[in-house]
């Protein structure tokens, strides 16, 4: 082989590696079902990623199969999958200073936050404050072998009862099914009793009255069949906002190129933004359909949301001082005056808000653009 040849082919050789490594098929674990609104918005992602990168990166999705939401954090740490929506409450001693910041959605119950939109204010809010201002939380996912990517969020929780509820005195002794902390310090203040029970158990709780109520965000209305049972919605208490945050492997984030990279915040984008609209837009059809099917769906009485918000206020103290107890976090107290001032912002940016495009360009502006890839993740 002459010295030429040689040089022809080891330059080829080069080339191809060079292409490999810039070149990538992941695999997002979702613990969405197959055919469900989110898994739809996943699918939406992997084809953005694919655009976005002119092919050099594909994503396939596992809906409920490769990794359940219980299974996913440590199956991206691990390498099982690339990427997940890694809903960080299950695992509260990995994630207890983003699990803090969570629980301060409660905010968006306070009059001048309150409204449809608030999940896409709050999405916005929590989302530049990890990547901006809390290297706490990004030491926690690095932690875990992972990089943060941005974070949804659900609509509102609110109360769906087989039973009414007018008056402060009907909270007393109701069952309550309770999805995490938040929820359980509620029904327990206002007089009620904490059920804990999965979701997946609370439609058949609600039919034999094993609970009297549920507390959860108004697109699981339809999503988990409440809209069978529940004659009752009330909205405006309890509050607060599940956050479905976004992870990525950090060897598989590593291995994508700079332009990839940017790529891949731009598709996370996106998809911050469908998950939480589609979790508004799903709200809106059973909102609409429950008149039809005899459901009072109304705002909880001016009595019961003045509960509610002096609960709160108080509440978001009493946040930080559990964190500050349990996980030795001091910064509780700070973390909720800032994420304050964050909502007022995002509330105003996101107020006209009329389509997930329309949000995704706002977050895309705002934060992910802002992130540089060149360091970030290392």
């Amino acid at each position: 082989m002459t010295s030429r040849l040689k040089t022809i082919l080891a330059g080829a050789t080069m080339l191809s590696m060079a292409s490999a490594a810039q070149s990538a098929e992941l695999t997002f674990a979702g613990g969405w079902p197959p055919n469900s609104a989110p898994t739809a918005m996943l699918e939406e992602f992997a084809t953005a990623v694919g655009e976005l990168t002119n092919g050099e990166v594909s994503v396939r999705v596992f809906p409920l199969s490769l990794l359940s939401f219980a299974e996913a954090n440590a199956g991206v740490r691990d390498g099982i999958a690339d990427m997940t929506a890694n809903l960080m409450a299950y695992f509260p001693a990995e994630f207890a200073n983003f699990n803090m910041l969570a629980e301060f959605s409660e905010l968006v119950e306070l009059e001048e936050f309150s409204g449809e939109l608030s999940s896409t204010a709050f999405a916005g809010a929590i989302t530049e404050y990890v990547f901006q201002n809390c290297p706490a939380c990004l030491g926690e996912i690095d932690g875990q072998n992972q990089v943060y990517l941005g974070a949804a969020s659900t609509t509102s929780y609110v109360l769906q009862c087989v039973v009414p509820l007018s008056t402060v005195a009907d909270l007393q002794g109701k069952r309550i099914r309770t999805a995490g902390a938040y929820w359980a310090r509620w029904a327990e203040t206002v007089g009620a009793t904490p059920v804990s029970m999965s979701v997946n158990e609370t439609l058949e709780g609600l039919n034999q009255g094993v609970v009297d109520c549920t507390a959860s965000n108004t697109a699981d209305f339809v999503n988990f069949g409440f809209i069978d049972v529940v004659k009752y919605v009330y909205v405006g208490l309890p509050g607060a906002q599940f956050n479905v945050p976004f992870t990525m492997n950090k060897d598989s984030w590593n291995g994508l190129s700079d332009e990839n990279k940017t790529a891949m915040l731009r598709a996370h984008a996106k998809l911050v933004a469908d998950i939480s609209w589609v979790y508004i837009e799903e709200a809106r059809a059973g909102k609409e359909r429950a008149p039809g099917l005899g459901i009072e769906y109304t705002d909880a009485s001016p009595e019961l949301v003045a509960l509610n918000r002096d609960f709160i206020s108080k509440d978001k103290e009493d946040v930080a001082r559990i964190y500050a107890e349990r996980f030795n976090i001091s910064t509780g107290t700070e973390s909720a005056a800032a994420l304050t001032e964050a909502l007022a912002k995002w509330t105003d940016l996101t107020r006209d808000v009329s389509s997930a495009e329309q949000l995704a360009e706002i977050y895309w502006n705002e934060i992910f653009s802002k992130i540089d890839v060149a360091t970030y993740g290392k």
